[in-house]
């Protein structure tokens, strides 16, 4: 095999097994950051690219937002995360901005409750944020996701942690 057909292959498996990893917010991240990160970018063409049109990806913002056990309720450390974002949305750049938020679980518990509790903690997320900072409701949709995808491994702590999160898809 070519080194250079070897290239592509192995730049096209590690652009495709992180193309869909978004940025995760915690405590630490500026309300700008969450700007810049959810301002459409153009896509980066690489080698899967060549003969094709490089499209614009939805840009992706994972939210680290804690909720009580097997409960849709928000706990009171992750309201900071959220106003931050309340805070971005009101921003000029994001003032017309239509986001999908998507709740997304572990895979402890069934697929079909996973389902139905990421649903409702979606649900919570936009409506705090519906009633905290007054956005309207036509620009914030939600769907959930359960266990289907998840962005670490699931066999540890760690990775259970980071699959538990909501994220912020611009969808405008």
């Amino acid at each position: 095999m070519s080194k250079l057909l070897f290239s592509i292959i192995l730049f096209s498996i590690y652009t495709t097994a992180w193309a869909d990893k978004p940025f995760i917010v915690d405590s630490k991240t500026n309300v700008m950051d969450i700007i810049q990160n959810l301002t459409k970018q153009p896509k980066m063409r690489g080698y899967r690219d060549l003969g094709g049109i490089a499209e614009d990806e939805p840009p992706k913002v994972a939210a680290l937002i804690h909720f009580k056990f097997d409960s849709a309720t928000i706990l009171p450390e992750s309201k900071s995360i959220l106003d931050k974002f309340g805070k971005a949305l009101q921003s000029d750049e994001l003032a017309n901005s239509v986001l999908m938020i998507a709740g997304h679980t572990d895979n402890t518990g069934s697929n079909i409750y996973n389902l139905s509790l990421s649903y409702q903690r979606a649900e919570a997320v936009k409506n705090y944020l519906l009633t905290q900072h007054e956005l309207t409701e036509q620009r914030l949709v939600i769907r959930a996701y359960g266990e289907d995808q998840p962005i670490e491994t699931n066999d540890t702590e760690q990775g259970r942690t980071l699959n538990r999160r909501v994220e912020f898809i611009r969808i405008d």
